[in-house]
């Protein structure tokens, strides 16, 4: 089997988070047909535990901590540097050179970088082939984000998002192909074609599967990491501009915010009548088969959300905002409903509530849709069937490894007495140059 090289910007386990779960289907499904290299930043206490359960999947794992005072030391040198905060975020010299020691000892015959912060470490590995898979257009959310932010987070959210487009852009012009979630994600990246291919999330239609509500009153149930700041935006505005009117109409409902790591603003929720905050739970299913509703009312949303396939994949009645739709096939009024101002969720909301021929045909268009159409087999095996092509066309070219830039091969080649030689010329590092020590 031919060698591949995965590289992580996050241990790409356990499966409790939307990128998380991406990340390990793909890692499942190429290690079928690869013998696979995990290379990924362990941020948390846990994740280097973590990271040696994908051992089941892999040959081999490597991991380096990152995150904390000298991370965000990096990513203030690369903004001075002129590059995007992500790129100085993400650098781990440790991981850099595991990643070129297992190069050295066994070349790779395809590097596989997940989220455009791995493109640097995917740039700086000899390989035959390279695949990045973006997954959003992460340039169009930080622009996003500038957009409902107040200077100077809107300068430097700009400022990111100008770093991270041309970091979108060099992913397409360096690597053989780069996949995203989405035609949406696609028209977003705003780039040159061919090579942009779309690779879909899909949902685990086994472990998401319906289960009988529980007796209670009527709820609505969020679910997502929160202290992701879309998410954080989206269920405080839901709480201030459209929970009042509803919990006015329906005094017996409640509504509740179900995921790890709430930020102090969503802890304070909790304060208002009616309201849950539950933070980290071993397990969503409990809290999506107590719903009457779940709900998705995000402002700011790039890509699939995997909490909408979920709760589909359950068989309960989704209300979701436009942006968290985007990207999904679904027919808003058949399989899920669609709202966007506050008087138009609290419409959706009631109208189910209140018919429950409504509630259970949603349910059951939304588990058929899930079932047949997301499938994360089918989505797998069009992703890891190119990575296969591209790794035996570039065996058959039998080119020379490309890409040897490691911090040594960006080491100009000089003459005697130290200048460069004629007609050579320095190539930019993907990292930025300052040093910071041990």
């Amino acid at each position: 089997m031919k060698r591949l090289l995965f590289i992580a910007h996050r241990v790409p386990y356990p499966p409790d988070k939307g990128e998380r779960v991406r990340a390990l289907h793909e890692l499942r499904a190429l290690a079928e047909r690869f013998r696979v290299t995990v290379a990924a930043l362990a941020h948390a206490d846990g994740d280097a535990a973590a990271a040696r359960e994908l051992g089941r999947w892999c040959e081999k794992v490597l991991t380096a901590r990152a995150g904390g005072g000298t991370a965000l030391v990096r990513g203030a040198i690369a903004l001075a540097a002129g590059r995007s905060v992500t790129e100085g975020y993400f650098r781990s010299p440790a991981l850099e050179r595991a990643i070129a020691e297992e190069a050295r000892r066994e070349p790779f015959d395809l590097v596989f970088g997940y989220s455009s912060s791995t493109l640097p470490y995917v740039l700086t590995v000899p390989a035959k082939a390279r695949v990045m898979d973006l997954v959003d257009a992460d340039s169009a959310k930080w622009s996003a984000y500038a957009g409902a932010a107040r200077w100077p987070r809107r300068w430097l959210y700009r400022r990111e998002a100008r770093g991270v487009d041309a970091l979108e852009r060099r992913a397409v012009q360096r690597c053989d192909a780069v996949f995203v979630v989405s035609e949406a994600e696609k028209r977003a990246l705003g780039l040159p074609g061919e090579k942009v291919m779309v690779i879909g999330n899909g949902v685990d239609t086994e472990y998401f599967r319906p289960m009988d509500r529980p007796p209670g009153p009527p709820s609505l149930v969020f679910t997502g990491t929160m202290d992701y700041r879309p998410n954080v935006d989206g269920v405080c505005w839901f709480v201030r501009e459209v929970w009042p009117e509803l919990k006015r109409r329906v005094p017996d409902l409640t509504f509740t915010i179900v995921g790890r790591d709430p930020a102090a603003e969503v802890r304070r929720l909790a304060e208002v009548p009616g309201v849950a905050v539950t933070g980290t739970v071993p397990d969503v299913r409990p809290y999506l088969a107590a719903a009457t509703v779940v709900v998705v009312p995000l402002r700011i949303a790039r890509g699939i959300q995997n909490k909408v396939l979920e709760a589909m994949a359950m068989g309960r009645a989704v209300v979701a905002s436009p942006p968290a739709l985007e990207g999904l096939d679904v027919a808003a009024g058949r399989e899920v409903l669609r709202a966007d101002f506050p008087d138009e969720w609290q419409k959706c909301v009631r109208r189910i509530l209140g018919d429950a021929s409504l509630q259970k045909a949603l349910e059951a268009a939304a588990r058929t849709l899930a079932a047949f159409d997301f499938s994360w087999a089918s989505r797998m095996g069009t992703l890891t069937a190119l990575c296969a092509a591209l790794a035996e066309a570039a065996e058959e070219r039998r080119t020379e490894p490309r890409g040897k830039e490691s911090a040594d091969a960006w080491t100009i080649r000089t003459n005697g007495r130290g200048e460069p030689l004629k007609g050579m010329a320095p190539r930019a590092s993907p990292w930025p140059r300052q040093s910071l020590g041990r």
